[in-house]
């Protein structure tokens, strides 16, 4: 377990670090003290309470940039890293100072999540001897290996059905913060926020009754309105395929939960939209989004899919490029390692080998969610084919982390997948 969770730290930490070189040096000296206080109190925080690891990487990290930069996308790679990697150090303290605590969950995805990590130390070495930057290789390593990063973080701190409550309430709170916040301005990550949130309450809202039912479908309307005017194409994708997934494989109680948040949502979506002058302006980018093209996407993915045809089974290594390449009615650019299509930056980089390696445990987890009817494994593996749909039009700099902390999620979730293991506590939720 120490051997992974250093593998896990020193990965996060060097993209913290060096993914883009000069987000964090640029910073006002008052702000990076702000960081580094904030680092120390997360990783105390994440020595007592190891579950809020993963809401508080996701949920602080977004909030952290909002406050702190003007939304660069290196400062938010090197914070959201930043903060995993001190829960990941955090982790390795509780083992030291307790050997017996936090036993990790054992999943039948175990193993081909870390074949799908070995292949990416493999691939990096692989890029190195190709003549790939050391930067590129960095980059392109941390986009994929963030997947099996959230999925090992998963199962080695939400040991526990009180955890797992624990960190859900945690990451509902501050996604409903950052969604009321942010809603008369466009964010792409609170709408992404807000869609892992919704199926996982639509599934609980059916088991609830009276005041609470309403409270939580107001909850998830507030999400549905949020993922609404997000103006970001892939995630209505996701929330679409989700809610498809849940209306034909969910029993009836998840069945009425979707058409009543639809209904609530599309009514306070009018609401918000008719009376809040900021939700107007932020309503007109939604159309502007989908009388946008996808610029120069396609081309972009044709030079991608050329250099995987020239190595179809294990690509190019880590951080693939193809330098100074003008693409019409742009400029000329460098493109790779990294693609606005995830699945060609799988296949320029990893090949059909990486491919296979990072589906195989994503399987694992579907194969016995979708074929039950209710609870939250249905919710989480709608989720991930959501987001695997996504994926064919989005590759967020920031990595698809989602998929590997759903298919951890899903895993847990269900019967079949695991059990849970037993942990003790320095202090806190068991």
């Amino acid at each position: 377990m120490r051997a992974l969770i250093t593998w896990l730290a020193a990965c996060l930490a060097a993209a913290a670090l060096g993914a883009g070189g000069a987000g964090l040096a640029e910073l006002p000296s008052a702000r990076l003290g702000i960081l580094l206080a904030g680092a120390l109190v997360c990783g105390v925080a994440f020595v007592l309470w190891p579950w809020s690891v993963l809401p508080a990487g996701v949920i602080g990290g977004v909030g952290a940039t909002t406050l702190l930069s003007d939304g660069h996308v290196t400062f938010v790679v090197e914070v959201h890293a930043g903060v995993l990697a001190v829960g990941c150090l955090a982790l390795l303290a509780r083992k030291v100072v307790s050997p017996g605590c936090d036993k990790p969950i054992r999943t039948v995805a175990d193993g081909p999540m870390l074949g799908f990590a070995a292949f990416i130390l493999l691939a990096a070495g692989y890029g190195l001897a190709c003549g790939n930057t050391p930067h590129q290789v960095l980059i392109a390593g941390y986009e994929f290996a963030v997947v099996p990063a959230y999925f090992f973080l998963a199962t080695h701190t939400l040991t526990s059905p009180q955890r797992l409550k624990a960190a859900g309430i945690l990451y509902v709170v501050g996604a409903a913060v950052l969604a009321a916040s942010d809603l008369t301005t466009p964010g792409r990550h609170g709408g992404l926020l807000s869609v892992l949130a919704i199926p996982p309450l639509l599934v609980a809202v059916g088991r609830l009754r009276g005041w609470r039912q309403v409270g939580l479908l107001l909850l998830i309307a507030g999400f549905t309105v949020d993922a609404t005017l997000a103006s970001y194409r892939a995630m209505w994708l996701v929330t679409g395929v989700a809610l498809l997934i849940l209306l034909i494989r969910g029993t009836a109680s998840v069945r009425r939960g979707v058409a009543a948040a639809v209904i609530t949502g599309a009514l306070l979506t009018v609401s918000v939209a008719t009376f809040s002058t900021g939700a107007q302006a932020r309503s007109a980018l939604v159309g502007q989004e989908l009388h946008e093209s996808a610029g120069y996407r396609a081309q972009e993915a044709s030079i991608g899919l050329n250099a995987f045809t020239t190595r179809p089974l294990i690509g190019h290594g880590l951080g693939q490029s193809v330098p100074h390449v003008y693409l019409p009615d742009f400029a000329v650019t460098d493109i790779g390692p990294t693609y606005h299509v995830f699945y060609v930056m799988i296949l320029a980089n990893l090949g059909l080998v990486g491919l296979a390696l990072m589906g195989w445990p994503l399987a694992q987890a579907l194969r016995g969610a979708l074929a039950s009817r209710d609870g939250q494994a249905l919710a989480f593996a709608s989720l991930t084919c959501g987001f695997l749909a996504a994926a064919a039009f989005a590759g967020p700099t920031d990595g698809h982390w989602e998929l590997g902390l759903l298919a951890a999620l899903t895993l847990m979730s269900s019967r079949a997948g695991t059990g849970l293991a037993g942990s003790c506590s320095l202090g806190g939720t068991q």
